[in-house]
């Protein structure tokens, strides 16, 4: 009786072993077979592009495919909602962007899926903040002159935005609000469109993306005004931020980041951001992210950094979508 305990003892205490052995192994022969990279936009566009990058560097440092998965729709969250349903062992990962995790839950005013838990952040890849730029006729030089010049004539300064919901949109939102002013938004069906109408002179402003704006800026087609971020832009050093100008709780900024589904092993985790990392320190990859108007992120922004970017910005949004009552469409 005493031998079958001390057998049936033995065999538990064995079990128990394997069990908790069983994540190390798995990250030690991670990955042994393709893993997926979803991405809740159609191909070609900047999320599309900056998860190709990753995905190719990523199978070169650890051995295996890394495949782009392009699972549009329902302003991204469609992908993110697979991703977080997704069996949490390395295999399935989501190129999630400010889009599904901050914006989309309130634009939509639906949250198949919690972006702050039911994820774990990997890394943050890269920023590329919004931006208010001008004619190149306007007189004002920078933010606090357009403040002031809609304080003179409320509600006649048009302010252009390419899209509702958009980063771009929000930040003008955003302002009327920390400023305490009004202004017209002029809605445009895409960056290019409410750029171009600035350039002609039909609007004096518009709010755009670095991403967009850059190569217009570079060819001093518009004048920027103001990074709509806390630090200034390494793309463009001699443009003032908001903290610059007193505004320092005011950002709009588009992010990609890198997350897996909740409860993946965290030796896998660690395995993925040290590839990640790696990646990022890549000067080539990081000339690649910069002619696309995306500023590389560093190290220590990625895991629960991030995972308290994705909270804090997902509240700020909220706000600002229901006091302006801004609606998908």
């Amino acid at each position: 009786m005493a031998n079958d305990f001390s057998v049936t003892r033995h065999a538990a205490l064995l079990l128990a072993a394997c069990v908790a052995a069983a994540p190390a192994a798995q990250a030690a022969g991670y990955p042994d077979k393709p893993v997926r990279m979803v991405v809740g936009f159609a191909p070609g566009g900047g999320s599309d592009l900056v998860a190709r990058l990753i995905a190719q560097r990523l199978t070169d440092s650890l051995g295996q495919s890394f495949v782009v998965e392009n699972k549009a729709g329902a302003g991204a969250m469609l992908g993110a909602e697979y991703a977080a349903k997704a069996p949490a062992d390395g295999y399935t990962l989501l190129m999630g962007t400010s889009a599904e995790m901050t914006i989309s839950p309130p634009l939509y005013n639906r949250m198949p899926y919690k972006p702050a838990t039911d994820f774990e952040p990997i890394a943050l890849l890269g920023v590329s903040p919004a931006i208010l730029v001008a004619n190149m006729k306007y007189p004002g030089k920078d933010l606090r002159d357009v403040v002031a010049d809609a304080k003179k004539n409320p509600g006649q300064l048009i302010i252009a935005s390419g899209g509702a919901g958009t980063a771009p949109h929000l930040a003008a939102e955003q302002l009327k609000i920390l400023a305490g002013i009004d202004f017209t938004i002029a809605q445009y069906k895409g960056a290019g469109p409410s750029q171009t109408d600035t350039i002609a002179g039909h609007v004096p402003l518009v709010f755009s993306t670095i991403a967009s704006a850059l190569p217009l800026i570079q060819s001093q087609r518009l004048k920027p005004l103001t990074v709509i971020q806390p630090r200034r832009s390494t793309l463009l050093p001699n443009v003032p931020s908001t903290t610059d100008q007193g505004f320092k709780d005011y950002a709009a900024v588009t992010w990609f980041g890198l997350f897996a589904p909740a409860h993946t092993p965290q030796d896998v985790l660690d395995k993925l951001r040290g590839a990640v990392n790696q990646a990022l320190a890549d000067q080539a990859l990081r000339s690649k992210f910069e002619t696309m108007g995306v500023e590389v992120a560093s190290a220590d922004e990625g895991g629960e950094a991030l995972r308290k970017r994705v909270s804090s910005e997902l509240a700020n949004w909220t706000k600002v979508i229901k006091s302006a009552g801004i609606t998908a469409e």
